[in-house]
């Protein structure tokens, strides 16, 4: 057996980023919450790290109160307008429930006649809803765990459906609506009729094949139907108060004597820099503690390094969009122009990636509002004139478009799109769908309305 040895030479070609390389792009993708955590666990671990706040602070827990009192329910004694006798006034939820168990809890009947057992059964069914406020269990599951006959896990079940808010232990939407329209209908009623037996042609639209199969007219299937419209298919909805996002903008664009002006916002961002005091001693101290410290001091000098770059490419970012999409900060999204990342790459000489983490959880303030910077970059189609149209722009006039028709007679997608063509938007119906669905638009048959 011979064992034979080769030596070969490969040439292969490696990015290889110093540690101010990575510093400054880490830096740069993060959000300025992000980068308000990160510098308060740098200053941490880093004794040459000085941090000083700014003297303006937000006071979010006065803010989070305004917000939950501006969207307090009115008062059930309030004026609501009425859809043929089927809108009743609800009865206002407390907007500052938190604890949704506890709520619940609360409303058990301790003083009824309910045995030990179905009341350990209601705190059962309660600690397995959902964060819809749906069952979770099956009945089955409930009688089982408890050895009870089925009929009496659902009598429990069914005096938690009594519980407020309305619908809460339903196990599907049917019953949910169910429970919620036998409060002020009777299972006689034509909006019980519709969700009992028409839910699937509901779903649909089919107000039409509702109406022939119910004997009723159009005009009564309609207005029933929007008062099941006005029903809560997630019972939880308006007590669940999620926490509130604070958005802060990363740039601010305003208008001074028709001029676009752009800054930085350092504001809720803490200003960095380094100890003089160990600075010095690092001139003094032995050893082993020079060598410490001055480790620290590069990594400090590198942070304060990417904090000033990352300021720098925000910078010329906002102001190759002021220049390119000037028609967004005068109109906001309507008159946003296409423009993809690689072109703000190409234009600024930068990497892709880099354009790709300056955009990444950032927010731009303009005149028309608070917009994610993403938002700036659209994509778009070609006119007849061989212009490019952005995405936003076709949305934009899909959506007013559709805000104009006869409601007893919508566009159809193959209307919207010889709508559009008429305005040199030269689109397909699949795209016109695409587009109508993103807006969150229902189609045709589920637009329309009678009487």
């Amino acid at each position: 057996m011979t064992l034979q040895l080769e030596v070969s030479i490969k040439q292969n070609l490696a990015l290889k980023m110093s540690q101010e390389m990575q510093q400054s792009l880490q830096v740069l993708q993060m959000s300025a919450v992000e980068l308000q955590a990160c510098l308060a666990e740098k200053v941490s671990e880093n004794p040459l790290l000085n941090i000083e706040y700014q003297d303006y602070q937000v006071d979010f827990k006065k803010i989070e109160k305004m917000v939950l009192l501006k969207n307090q329910p009115a008062s059930s004694n309030s004026t609501k307008g009425k859809t043929e006798g089927y809108l009743d006034a609800k009865r206002p939820l407390n907007p500052e429930i938190n604890d949704i168990e506890t709520y619940l809890v609360e409303q058990i009947p301790f003083n009824t006649c309910l045995s030990c057992t179905e009341k350990k059964m209601l705190l059962y069914y309660i600690n397995n809803l959902n964060e819809s406020g749906y069952m979770d269990i099956s009945i089955e599951d409930a009688a089982e765990s408890f050895g009870v006959e089925r009929e009496t896990a659902e009598d429990v079940l069914q005096l938690l459906q009594t519980f407020e808010p309305a619908g809460i232990g339903a196990r599907n939407l049917k019953e949910c609506l169910l429970i919620q329209i036998a409060q002020t209908h009777s299972a006689s009623s034509l909006p019980y009729r519709i969700v009992d037996q028409y839910l699937n042609d509901l779903a649909e639209g089919a107000l039409k094949k509702i109406a022939g199969a119910c004997g009723e007219s159009k005009t009564e299937i309609q207005n029933a139907v929007d008062y099941i419209r006005s029903l809560k298919p997630k019972p939880l909805q308006e007590l669940v108060h999620e926490a509130v996002e604070y958005i802060i903008p990363d740039i601010i664009v305003n208008e001074v004597e028709g001029e676009w002006i752009v800054s930085i916002n350092r504001r809720h961002i803490p200003s960095v820099s380094i100890s003089d005091y160990y600075s010095q001693m690092i001139k003094e101290c032995d050893i082993q503690t020079k060598e410490y410290l001055k480790a620290n001091l590069k990594d400090a000098s590198i942070l304060i390094q990417g904090l000033e770059q990352r300021d720098k490419t925000l910078y010329r970012l906002a102001r190759l969009l002021v220049e390119v999409q000037s028609s967004f900060f005068e109109k906001g999204k309507a008159g946003l122009k296409p423009m993809r990342l690689k072109d703000a790459a190409e234009l600024l000489e930068v990497h892709e990636s880099t354009i790709s983490r300056a955009v990444k959880n950032k927010y731009i303030q303009t005149p028309c509002g608070i917009f994610s910077i993403q938002t700036l970059f659209a994509k778009g189609l070609v006119n007849k004139e061989g212009e490019m149209e952005s995405t936003a722009q076709i949305k934009a006039k899909i959506k007013e478009i559709i805000q104009s028709e006869d409601r007893k007679k919508p566009y159809s997608d193959q209307n919207l799109v010889a709508l559009l063509q008429k305005e040199n938007i030269q689109i397909s119906r699949r795209t016109v769908a695409k587009y109508r669905e993103e807006l969150l638009i229902s189609n045709s048959a589920k637009r329309i309305r009678y009487g």
